[in-house]
């Protein structure tokens, strides 16, 4: 089968399905860290860029211009390396979330932003258990004013009329596209409903 971007089976740069460079993994490699983060229990050491190069896998296939049949193959291995990618990460991080002893050697930058996270997690619900627990309101009031003053980014996903912000502000209206900052209570509604993604600013 030929296309815009050559032989599927060639094994070649743009080869996902069976052969990989510095840049792209393999399926079969990827089905392989994933039996065994699975067979295994304890977290696996796996390659630190793993992550990026999955992108870049899925990045060749999608960047390659078949048509007809070869596309329905295309997107089905494409498919199948998203698939393996989730449930290789959701193996992982099952890991991190029942062990006590956490090996950070082996975890991907990815997977350390993730474990921040938790962390962050963690430590806030202590606070809050332990200012209830001994009776400080005055940390609980502070906490629900900041949570209160929190504001996010999104972006919209379609026409957004004119709103009213939990601060009495009047936000857009916004088009398809467009990026705001708005109270993190309104962006949580705008997402739940579809309208919005939130996405990060740095």
């Amino acid at each position: 089968m030929a296309g815009q971007g050559g032989d599927m089976t060639q094994s070649n740069q743009k080869d996902p399905a069976g052969h990989s460079d510095s840049e792209v993994l393999s399926l079969k490699e990827i089905y392989t860290l994933l039996k065994k983060e699975i067979e295994m229990a304890a977290l696996q050491s796996i390659p630190p860029d793993t992550f990026v190069k999955i992108a870049a896998t899925l990045g060749e296939l999608k960047g390659q211009g078949y048509e007809g049949v070869e596309a329905k193959v295309r997107d089905q291995l494409a498919e199948l390396v998203a698939e393996s990618a989730r449930l290789l990460l959701a193996a992982r991080q099952q890991k991190l979330l029942e062990s006590n002893d956490i090996d950070y050697s082996k975890l991907t930058d990815e997977e350390k932003y993730i474990h921040d996270g938790f962390t962050e997690w963690a430590s806030r619900s202590d606070t809050i258990a332990d200012a209830a627990s001994r009776g400080r309101p005055k940390v609980l009031e502070s906490i629900s004013a900041r949570i209160r003053s929190k504001r996010v980014f999104v972006r919209f996903l379609k026409p957004t009329q004119q709103f009213i912000g939990i601060d009495l502000a009047r936000y857009g209206p916004f088009e398809e596209e467009d990026i705001a900052s708005l109270p993190l209570e309104n962006a949580r509604a705008l997402v739940k409903s579809g309208e919005a993604v939130q996405v990060q600013i740095q």
